[in-house]
C-alpha cells in the first residue's frame, strides 16, 4: 500500500508506521488480556487481540496510535493527515477512514503519532509494538520512521521485489 502523507503547517511530527500480514485477529490473547486486568484497563471496543495490546501499549506510552485492516479500505493508495487527535486517512481529500480492526485483519496498519508526542517516545512506542506483535503474533511488523513536514512524503507499506 502507498501512503501519501499530507503536509503540516506546524512543526514537524514524527511519525512511526508498521505493516504486517497474516495477522489472525479473531482470538483473544490470554497473556494480553492478564496484562489488562494486570494493570486495571479496560478492554478495547470492539475486542480483539490487537486493540487489547494497542490499550497495553497506549497505557505505557501516552502517543496516540491508530490501526486499520488494510483489505477493508478499498484501495491500495491513502492519504495520512494528523490533526490534534492523531492520524486521521482518506482515500480522497474528503472522506476520513475510521480506524477498524473489527474482522480477521490479516493486512494491519498502524500509525503512531501525534503533534504533542516527542521522537523519543513514539520511536519507543513504534519499537515496543514492533516487540510486541513478534512475541505475541509470531508476526515480524514491518517499522518505518518518516515525518510529516511542511512537505508531502510518499511510502511503502510493502518492500519491493529485489
Amino acid at each position: 500500500m502507498k501512503i501519501e502523507i499530507l503536509p503540516t503547517t506546524t512543526t514537524e511530527i514524527p511519525l512511526a508506521i508498521l505493516s504486517m500480514s497474516n495477522l489472525d485477529n479473531r482470538e483473544l490473547n490470554p497473556a494480553i488480556e492478564k496484562q489488562l486486568a494486570a494493570q486495571g484497563l479496560a478492554v478495547a471496543q470492539p475486542q480483539n487481540a490487537l486493540a487489547d495490546l494497542l490499550q497495553v501499549i497506549h497505557a505505557r506510552h501516552p502517543v496516540q496510535i491508530n490501526a486499520w485492516d488494510m483489505n477493508t479500505l478499498g484501495t491500495e493508495q491513502v492519504q495520512l493527515h494528523l490533526t490534534a487527535q492523531g492520524a486521521s486517512l482518506s482515500a480522497d481529500a474528503t472522506t476520513p477512514i475510521r480506524p477498524n480492526l473489527d474482522s480477521k485483519s490479516s493486512r494491519i496498519l498502524i500509525v503512531v503519532g501525534d503533534p504533542d508526542a516527542s521522537e523519543a517516545s513514539v520511536h519507543a512506542t513504534g519499537q515496543e509494538l514492533q516487540r510486541k506483535i513478534k512475541a505475541f503474533f509470531g508476526i515480524q511488523a514491518r517499522l518505518q520512521f518518516p515525518s510529516c513536514t511542511t512537505q508531502p512524503v510518499s511510502i511503502e507499506t510493502t518492500r519491493p521485489a529485489s
